[in-house]
């Protein structure tokens, strides 16, 4: 009955704790869940970065799409300019290539340009300015009526064609520019359950074109645009509102141009906004803009040379039917738009990323809740982890995070792949690594102390197990007294003081000290193997009784390795076993029970083999007075090269005096003190 109540109560203790590890590690969990998820919530830019640089390259892992043959640059390249002149040009020969562009009957030309100030190459400029500067009348009577104003040439030319003119945005009061620019006639918001308009770029200026140049274009759009925390380019505005009314974007207006639409809505969806062209349906998010799917390594638009249209290289069809975008590509004139796959993207290719997007009806769609929805998975995922691995295996601990991390990266791609919707596993894949890894440390850490906690128990045990030996050592002969004490002591004085000497360094350590310390009090644990009428005879042994005296060493290696048989060989079991086996060894070979010569006597055994001599010179026993401290050493320094190892005989004569102390401090009598201390004045 009282081994099953002894059983329940271990059984009940397991159970108690175990319980008590899972529920701290969930608490742990939790505690840790809740504050990674509040670090993200606090630090959006951070996230926002890392979710971009995981979503570029799933992107970039997407099979390479045909890029739309409908999107053509006309370029001002380093041959144009070397041809007809640095950059900007004359209007007029601006007017020229946007004719000769013409006649290849394009759906729609884009200019990537800004004309904010008059040409002054005009000659009516320049008369103005030489009157005014000069105060000299200059006659234009030689020149053509038509030509005296360049700006005027230039917006002559672009009523002729379908062109698209640019013009920029601005978000400050500081004045008001009465230019309306010119864009798709109807557009609109159609109110619903979704997203309202408020969260548009809701301009505050603008920034137009010469009056000439604006008012005769037929159509225009901005080209507002802003790289994301990291500098890249991902997304733009596609609609700004400006004054109660929408307008498009430079390459969404050239679209509507190319496409005959006149108008465009906008409408509200459960995340974001929903711009309607015609028959399409393009994906914003709520504040208008497009995450645009750029071309990747490998893929760009058709260039043509603004000089090859100019001087008509190109044939007339080379454009026809096409939506072109001109500007400048000109090494140190160009603008740059850094994308994720290249850090060169000019700005006209930019719009022409997105006529492209449009014309292929191939978006990617980030709608406005995906961060909420990345932050629940990732708190759902990481209280999961810890709730459901707490108690787990090795196994499961390492593969279910695995199998999470890689179905949430197949499916995030897989929903990309087949929808363009953009959901990043960052988060959560972060949060399952992070789960796993302090899973991983907390299981780590437990083990640790228990191992540590058995260790202990071990070591105590060993040490329980050590004393009983000695304890019935004691018993059998009880003249050994504090015996035992001393010589631990003894030994590990000698030991530290050699621990440094060439010849003892290498093995010496601090853990094999500590191991000869433990190991001594076994060096006569074979006496218990002696019949009690030699081994307590008050008097001289007989030569019989003195060979069986001389067996105990033996006997005692037999003990320590039947021990070692059951439980194993280690460290301990050696050194116990030579100091037992050995310990009555001398250095000349005259000692018991193998007669070893020099260092054929196992090193722990010739430190035993000096502290127990020690001890037995300072102590009574039946066949002999105790000594002084003064004698013994007198006596260990004559078996020096005959007894003991000369090495360990001259490190006894550097610290006797701590054997000294160690024997006052451990005394079988307070007689003893008065003999140990006789010689000395």
């Amino acid at each position: 009955m009282q081994k099953l109540f002894t059983a329940e109560l271990g059984d009940e203790l397991v159970l108690a704790s175990f319980v008590k590890d899972r529920v701290q590690t969930i608490i742990a969990g939790t505690a840790l869940t809740l504050f990674l998820l509040l670090g993200a919530i606090n630090s959006p830019a951070i996230i926002e970065r890392l979710n971009n640089a995981v979503t570029d390259a799933q992107i970039g892992l997407l099979p390479k799409a045909e890029l739309s043959s409908l999107p053509v640059i006309v370029e001002v390249d380093e041959r144009s300019l070397a041809a007809y002149g640095q950059w900007p040009w004359p209007r007029y020969q601006v007017a020229r290539l946007l004719a000769a562009i013409r006649q290849s009957e394009p759906a729609a030309v884009g200019i990537d340009a800004l004309f904010f100030e008059r040409d002054r190459t005009s000659p009516i400029e320049i008369q103005r300015v030489m009157e005014k500067d000069l105060q000299q009348k200059l006659p234009l009577t030689t020149v053509e009526e038509s030509l005296w104003d360049y700006d005027a040439v230039l917006g002559q030319t672009l009523k002729t064609g379908p062109f698209v003119l640019s013009y920029f945005f601005t978000f400050d009061k500081s004045s008001d520019n009465p230019c309306r620019p010119k864009s798709a006639s109807g557009a609109w918001f159609s109110a619903g359950d979704g997203a309202s308009p408020q969260h548009l770029q809701h301009a505050a200026n603008i920034a137009c074109n010469v009056p000439p140049i604006q008012e005769g274009s037929n159509a225009s759009g901005f080209i507002n645009s802003a790289a994301d925390g990291d500098g890249i380019y991902r997304k733009t505005p596609l609609v700004i509102e400006y004054k109660g009314r929408y307008y498009p974007s430079l390459a969404l207006q050239a679209f509507l141009t190319a496409n005959a639409i006149d108008h465009f809505l906008l409408s509200g969806a459960e995340s974001g906004l929903v711009l309607r062209l015609g028959k399409s349906d393009v994906p914003l998010d709520s504040g208008g803009n497009l995450r645009i799917k750029f071309p990747v390594y490998g893929q760009g638009f058709k260039k043509i040379s603004a000089y090859d249209v100019l001087t008509g290289v190109v044939g007339t069809n080379a454009l026809q039917g096409k939506t072109v975008f001109v500007g400048v590509s000109a090494a140190g004139l160009h603008e740059v738009r850094p994308t994720p796959y290249n850090p060169q993207f000019l700005g006209v290719e930019f719009h022409a990323a997105i006529v492209d997007n449009l014309s292929r009806q191939d978006f990617l769609y980030r709608p406005d809740n995906a961060r909420t929805f990345e932050l629940a998975i990732s708190t759902a995922l990481g209280l999961m982890l810890f709730v459901g691995l707490a108690d787990a295996g090795l196994i499961a601990s390492v593969l279910v995070p695995c199998l999470l991390v890689m179905g949430l990266l197949v499916f995030s791609q897989l929903l990309l792949a087949n929808t363009g919707i953009v959901i990043s596993p960052a988060l959560p894949v972060m949060m399952a690594l992070i789960a796993f890894l302090v899973l991983a440390l907390i299981k780590y850490a437990r083990e640790f102390l228990h191992a540590k906690q058995m260790g202990l128990l071990v070591a105590r045990t060993q040490e329980g197990i050590i004393g009983s030996f000695c304890s019935m050592s004691e018993y059998r002969d009880p003249e050994t007294g504090a015996h035992i004490k001393r010589t631990q002591e003894y030994i590990r004085v000698l030991a530290r003081h050699l621990q440094h000497h060439p010849k003892f360094k290498d093995v010496l350590t601090d853990v094999t000290i500590e191991l000869l310390y433990k190991a001594a009090p076994l060096h006569d644990i074979g006496k218990i193997g002696i019949r009690d009428h030699i081994l307590l005879k008050n008097g001289q042994l007989t030569d019989i009784e003195f060979g069986i005296m001389q067996s105990h060493p033996q006997i005692g290696a037999d003990i320590i390795q039947s021990v070692a048989t059951q439980i194993g060989w280690n460290p301990f079991m050696q050194i116990s076993h030579q100091i037992c086996l050995s310990h009555q060894e001398k250095w000349d070979g005259s000692g018991y029970p193998q007669g070893l010569t020099g260092e054929a006597i196992p090193f722990p055994a010739r430190f035993m083999a000096l502290a127990d001599v020690y001890d037995a010179l300072i102590s009574k026993r039946v066949y002999k007075p105790a000594f002084s401290h003064n004698k013994a050493v007198s006596l260990i320094r004559e078996g020096k090269n005959k007894h003991f190892d000369p090495l360990i005989v001259e490190a006894f004569e550097a610290v006797n005096e701590q054997f000294r102390d160690i024997a006052l401090r451990f005394l079988d009598s307070e007689d003893q003190r008065e003999t140990l201390l006789a010689d000395e004045g």
